[in-house]
């Protein structure tokens, strides 16, 4: 059976080659004669193929429903307190630096970094030249020594300005007594003019009747040479009595003039008497200041210290404001202290209800204000004032800057006036709105706007207590929405 299909497949093959000889050679020569478009006739049938194959082997296309998903977004629930990041600068108190307080020359050096230093010691020594003069210590030898000359003659002094006051109590208790002594002879001085006057009398008597009964002049002569006497005597007794009365009179000039000149002496003597307290306390303040000043050429330390860095070296001419060194206190005695300036409406608005966030580094903690100050203490600025402990101490540097976020506002703030982020707000010229969760969708919602507080801005009117606020900015409104 085998080998009548091997027959059978034989004549078979011999009749189709019988039968596919004639086309054969036709292909053969239409090839051999037009090669290129017999190329392009395969490609042409190829591709025919390939489409038809597409066609055939393309799958049944199946409609899949699309499940809308809700976008992640960050919120800002209405009534919590708004918060602002805000720069604080740090205060060490204890870390400072020595700087020159006069100009001088550097002589020595006593201390080297990392020596400790207690308070009070000489950090290095400073002089006016080279040679180590140093003027400031002699002006203070001086202001010394003057003291002392004061000190020494002082109680000399004051007694001798007590004897001249006794010296114008005599003089002047000598003058009243020389008054009250003119005083008593004026009666002595009148009696004798009293009697002169009638001896005057008797000799105008005796020459009238010399003359009435006919006496030459040679008789009457010696009666007038007598009465010329008694004149000249009357005229002086009587000047001597004016003068007398004049200097005895209590309410004359010269009672006055006793009197003025005793005043004046003891006016005197009293300027005299402070001129002198004066002089002793000035000599004793112009030794306090050359002290002061003797000791600006001495740097000494103003708490029990580490000294961290020498800026000098001897032989360095500084200047006053010159560097000298910085001094560490010790961390148990340093009260360390972050300060934010920010302005009055925001000072005004820090709560002490919630804590605020301090960051050193990679290092945060809770703290609250210890003090919010009342008035501007840098420019138009108010210090917010914040404790740092201990030991964050190696985590900031005096002078440095800190993070500080701040809580502005209270808790369940008043949903009439509660505060949102300024990044969630979007405006247009005529009004501001913000998309908010309803429902699991972004929904608009118009706000009237008051003032701005930091990244935060204050709603007037527009939203409601327990209102959720998107602060993401890639969605529209309807979008499906959920808080991350």
């Amino acid at each position: 059976m085998k080998l009548n299909i091997m027959g059978s497949f034989k004549r078979f093959r011999s009749f189709l080659s019988e039968k596919t000889a004639k086309p054969r050679r036709k292909a053969v020569s239409f090839i051999q004669a037009r090669p290129f478009m017999t190329l392009f006739i395969l490609l042409g049938i190829l591709l025919v193929l390939i489409v038809i194959g597409n066609i055939i082997r393309r799958p049944q296309e199946t409609k899949e429903e699309k499940i809308p998903q809700a976008k992640q977004v960050q919120v800002y629930r209405i009534g919590e307190a708004p918060k602002m990041t805000v720069q604080a600068q740090v205060e060490k108190s204890g870390v400072i630096t020595i700087t020159a307080l006069s100009p001088g020359v550097i002589q020595d050096i006593y201390y080297a970094p990392g020596d400790y230093v207690a308070q009070g010691n000489t950090l290095l020594t400073t002089s006016t030249n080279y040679q180590g003069g140093n003027a400031a210590v002699l002006q203070k030898q001086i202001a010394a020594r003057t003291l002392q000359n004061i000190n020494e003659t002082y109680d000399t002094q004051k007694e001798i300005i007590t004897k001249q006051k006794e010296v114008a109590n005599k003089t002047d208790e000598n003058a009243d007594e020389l008054r009250s002594i003119t005083e008593r002879s004026l009666e002595e001085t009148q009696g004798l003019i009293n009697l002169n006057d009638e001896a005057l009398k008797m000799i105008d008597i005796i020459i009238d009747d010399l003359e009435t009964g006919g006496a030459t002049e040679q008789q009457i002569l010696p009666y007038l040479q007598q009465k010329s006497q008694l004149v000249s005597a009357l005229n002086q007794l009587r000047s001597s009595l004016r003068t007398a009365e004049y200097n005895a009179a209590g309410d004359r000039i010269p009672a006055q003039l006793s009197d003025l000149q005793k005043e004046i002496t003891m006016k005197q003597l009293e300027i005299q008497d402070k001129a002198l307290d004066l002089n002793r306390d000035v000599a004793r303040l112009q030794l306090q200041v050359a002290q002061v000043q003797a000791a600006t050429m001495f740097p000494s330390s103003p708490f029990n210290a580490t000294v961290q860095r020498v800026l000098v070296k001897i032989g360095e001419a500084v200047n006053p404001g010159t560097p000298l060194m910085i001094l560490s206190q010790e961390i148990e005695e340093d009260p360390i202290v972050a300060i934010a300036y920010v302005p009055r409406e925001i000072a005004m608005k820090t709560t002490y209800a919630e804590p605020s966030i301090l960051s050193l580094g990679e290092i945060t903690y809770d703290t609250y204000p210890s003090y919010i100050s009342r008035d501007a203490v840098q420019g138009n600025l108010y210090g917010i004032f914040f404790p740092i402990p201990d030991m964050y101490h190696q985590y900031v540097t005096d002078d440095g800057y800190i993070n500080v976020t701040i809580p502005v506002g209270y808790f369940n703030t008043s949903a009439s006036i509660p505060y949102i982020p300024i990044d969630s707000v979007y405006q247009t010229q005529e009004n501001a709105y913000v998309f908010i969760i309803e429902d699991g969708k972004a929904v608009a919602r118009e706000l009237m706007l008051g003032t701005v507080v930091g990244r935060y801005v204050e709603v007037e009117s527009g939203l409601h207590s327990g209102d959720i606020i998107i602060l993401d900015r890639n969605v529209v409104g309807g979008d499906l929405v959920s808080e991350k």
